[in-house]
């Protein structure tokens, strides 16, 4: 019988739309309440709270039916936001040149990241859309996924905050993370521009800091890129083996080590100059100990 009444709701909520059956709600509950205030025998009472129950249920059904479709219908339209500005971006000449790539991670024990980006680049082409793609290596649940935050603003010159712009964020099967940047209006050609991107991503490095299995830290890019860095700083107490990604030791143009201690935490820094199209580079980290920290 319930299912029966869940499809009826449902089709209702097709047909007529949330608003309808929000009136029918409150006029049966408003119905049930005059029975038994009129009659008042123990019979009519239950046929009341029944009623009332029933509609409750009903009223509870259908913001839970509208927010699910509301929701599959935003996802839909974040998927076709993120693949058609893919493929834009595929198609065309590049619309810019990134100058520098500047990233900095902070991880804390549970494994949560606060992540800065820093991207300065010059326009080459009609540029609307800026498409960024992060990941944190492991399958996270829908959970984490939900709880992640972002906020972009474009610096202006001396690095002085400018206006937050506006941003697209869907996710991709492999639990990468796409983010869309939207400019009021396309920058000038030939000007450079800086944004500053900031990520709050709970659990993000949780098989590095709860598993303590080593993981990796590495940029890609899909258009030239003069000079990126990759500073990822652990807690305080801990500390990491380090190894290069996509390049050897010693290599011309790349590095990567430990650095200058952050604020008392342990730091370690990828730089790399001129870096290769479609090819992954940065480091590994692995803690040091077991258990807790060093």
């Amino acid at each position: 019988m319930l299912k029966r009444f869940v499809q009826w709701l449902d089709d209702l909520l097709v047909d007529e739309g949330s608003a309808a059956v929000v009136k029918a709600v409150v006029g049966i509950m408003s119905f049930a309440v005059l029975l038994g205030a009129v009659f008042g025998n123990a019979a009519v009472k239950a046929g009341a709270l029944v009623a009332a129950i029933l509609a409750v249920l009903s009223f509870g059904l259908l913001l839970l039916s509208d927010r699910r479709d509301l929701v599959r219908q935003l996802e839909m339209h974040k998927e076709l936001v993120s693949k058609y500005s893919k493929q834009v971006a595929e198609d065309r000449h590049p619309s810019y040149d990134v100058i520098t790539w500047e990233e900095y991670a902070a991880i804390e024990s549970n494994g949560d990241v606060r992540k800065q980006l820093t991207i300065r680049a010059k326009v080459l082409n009609d540029l609307r859309v800026l498409r960024l793609v992060q990941g944190c290596g492991w399958a996270q649940p829908a959970r984490y996924r939900r709880k992640v935050r972002v906020e972009v603003r474009k610096l202006l010159i001396g690095d002085l905050p400018g206006a937050s712009l506006s941003t697209t964020v869907a996710w991709l099967k492999d639990g990468q993370l796409v983010l869309m940047v939207h400019f009021p209006e396309p920058p000038k050609v030939g000007s450079e521009i800086t944004i500053a991107v900031e990520f709050s991503w709970p659990a993000m490095c949780s098989p590095l800091m709860r598993d303590r299995r080593p993981d990796t830290f590495t940029l890609q890019f899909a258009t030239p890129v003069v000079y990126a860095r990759y500073k990822v700083a652990l807690p305080r107490g801990f500390d990491a083996y380090v190894e290069p990604v996509g390049f050897e030791e010693h290599q011309n143009g790349y590095s990567c080590g430990p650095a200058n201690d952050d604020d008392g935490r342990p730091v370690f820094l990828f730089e790399g100059f001129d870096l290769p199209v479609h090819e992954s580079v940065g480091m590994r980290l692995e803690l040091k100990g077991r258990g807790g920290p060093a």
